[in-house]
């Protein structure tokens, strides 16, 4: 199969012959080929040369979801997802970056979002919280869709699949919760309850009118959508279904009445929240999970329902020892396969910065030792 082929074999719930696997390189790219992180973030030629390394040493690696363009450096301080910190700059040259959470908005600023949209809103965000004019929010954007999109084709030109096409980032819900900070949302939710509803269902409307024709000129009709702050570790099923479900759900199903599939990429513990995506159609999207959430339990819970991507945790890349690294992928991936559930195997959010390159190896060599189909 191609790499095309077996990612939507994956998706639809059709055997594939081997696992998908589609790590998040991110960072560690970097670090493989020998950069540092200042040079990796602030020299595109040099980053994409470190990507290509590495696919050259693991050619398994048959999907990219890679996805650090919004934070790259020539437009991390223009319209990045937060306040941002940067190797070489804020930070020593070798350090990870940082986004930075503080109340950047304020609760007047619903007020925006009622009258002028969602969309209108974000950029005054992004000038806000970068501190730069409309006309350098809009240069970012223009540069972060430029670098996108060579990536992507940069993908397809090594024979690998894109994850994803667009990355809408976090559905309102969680960006409220950035952009207000968490302390302040949550106030919110209690405080002003039916009107927040009635904002949280205007901005995702106002989003969707946006995230579909990106979608549809990437090229790729799979979308990232992020999630961390709306599952059952922060909030309670009653206040998930009050303020996230309704809203999620109708913007999911929404994209899938457009043809297309939302990667739904979820980090922190959903395992209470699990049941609910049985509600959203069959084989029409991706949970993919950052060890938080108990992934054996989604695979009991969704096996026949959707392909569920990760769960390699950061902790088997960085302190484990290759071997138990394998220990857990051969399990992760034998689960899978007796039950004949979809997974695309993949890292548990990235790949650190820091991972052993002998457990990364380990990572990429269970494709064939356990992987493998036909």
């Amino acid at each position: 199969m191609t790499a095309e082929e077996r990612i939507v074999a994956a998706i639809n719930l059709q055997p594939v012959d081997r696992i998908v696997c589609a790590p998040i390189i991110e960072q560690y790219a970097g670090q493989f080929a020998g950069l540092t992180n200042k040079e990796y973030m602030s020299d595109w030629d040099k980053a994409m040369a470190a990507v290509q390394r590495v696919w050259e040493a693991y050619p398994v690696w048959d999907c990219n979801s890679w996805m650090l363009c919004g934070r790259f450096a020539s437009v991390a301080h223009k319209c990045g997802p937060g306040r941002m910190k940067l190797p070489g700059e804020e930070l020593d040259d070798n350090a990870q970056y940082q986004i930075l959470e503080y109340e950047a908005m304020v609760r007047d600023d619903y007020s925006l979002i009622k009258e002028k949209g969602f969309d209108e809103y974000r950029l005054t965000y992004l000038e806000r919280c970068h501190q730069t004019s409309r006309e350098e929010v809009l240069t970012g954007l223009k540069e972060s869709a430029r670098l996108r999109a060579d990536e992507i084709a940069r993908t397809f030109a090594r024979g690998q699949s894109a994850c994803y096409g667009f990355i809408v980032g976090t559905f309102p819900f969680e960006a409220f919760s950035i952009m207000r900070s968490l302390e302040k949302f949550y106030k919110d939710m209690f405080q002003m309850r039916g009107e927040l509803e009635e904002l949280l269902t205007k901005a995702t409307k106002d989003l969707l009118t946006s995230v579909i024709p990106a979608v549809k000129a990437s090229g790729v009709n799979r979308v990232f959508v992020g999630g961390v702050r709306g599952c059952g570790q922060f909030i309670s099923l009653k206040n998930f279904e009050r303020f996230v479900w309704p809203n999620l759900k109708y913007f999911l199903n929404t994209l899938i009445e457009n043809d297309i599939v939302p990667i739904l990429h979820y980090d922190s513990d959903w395992t209470k929240n699990l049941p609910y995506f049985l509600e959203l159609p069959k084989g029409k999207f991706v949970l993919e999970l950052d060890s938080a959430t108990d992934i054996f339990k989604a695979h009991d819970i969704l096996k026949d329902h959707c392909a569920i991507m990760g769960d390699v945790s950061a902790a088997l890349f960085t302190v484990a020892s290759p071997s138990e690294l394998d220990e857990y992928a051969k399990k992760l991936i034998t689960t899978f396969r007796k039950s004949g559930a979809s997974l695309i195997y993949s890292s548990g959010c990235n790949i650190p910065i820091n991972a052993k390159h002998e457990n990364v190896k380990a990572f990429f060599d269970a494709v064939d030792k356990h992987g493998r189909f036909d």
